[in-house]
């Protein structure tokens, strides 16, 4: 795959989450950032939208799949599982440590996707073969089909 202009607003939307994480760390007065709760949600947020709607998930669901693809989807899915659930603690509670959870789980989904985003795809035997097989072997002889 390559790097697409999805993959450069989710890293903006990265970037912007890790500024409100390090702003809260520090003791920011900024709304977003003042307390447990306001930074859960403006992660949790920020996460849905940099992740959720524009990530492409029902790709990884749907057709054949390698193996590389189904340990993908469960990791991105155990993760995102985790970072839901801590959304929901850091809330309820206003919990530090489900802050950080929820964190550290959206950094992840979010350094996973782009590495993926930049390994090159390869035809594995569950998909289909984009030449045929006599075209290979002998390129100048003409094809009909």
């Amino acid at each position: 795959m390559r790097l697409t202009w999805k993959d450069a607003i989710t890293t903006v939307v990265m970037a912007a989450v890790v500024a409100l994480y390090v702003a809260y760390t520090q003791g920011s007065d900024l709304l977003l950032a003042s307390s447990v709760r306001w930074t859960t949600v403006s992660i949790l947020v920020l996460g849905m939208v940099g992740g959720c709607a524009l990530g492409a998930a029902d790709q990884l669901y749907t057709g054949s799949r390698s193996t590389f693809t189904r340990i993908y989807t469960v990791v991105t899915t155990v993760l995102g599982v985790t970072a839901l659930t801590a959304a929901v603690i850091g809330l309820i509670a206003a919990n530090e440590v489900a802050l950080t959870v929820l964190f550290a789980a959206t950094a992840t989904l979010w350094l996973l996707a782009t590495v993926r985003h930049m390994l090159p795809v390869t035809a594995g035997p569950s998909e289909p073969r984009t030449i045929i097989d006599h075209e290979v072997i002998d390129p100048e002889k003409p094809v009909r089909h």
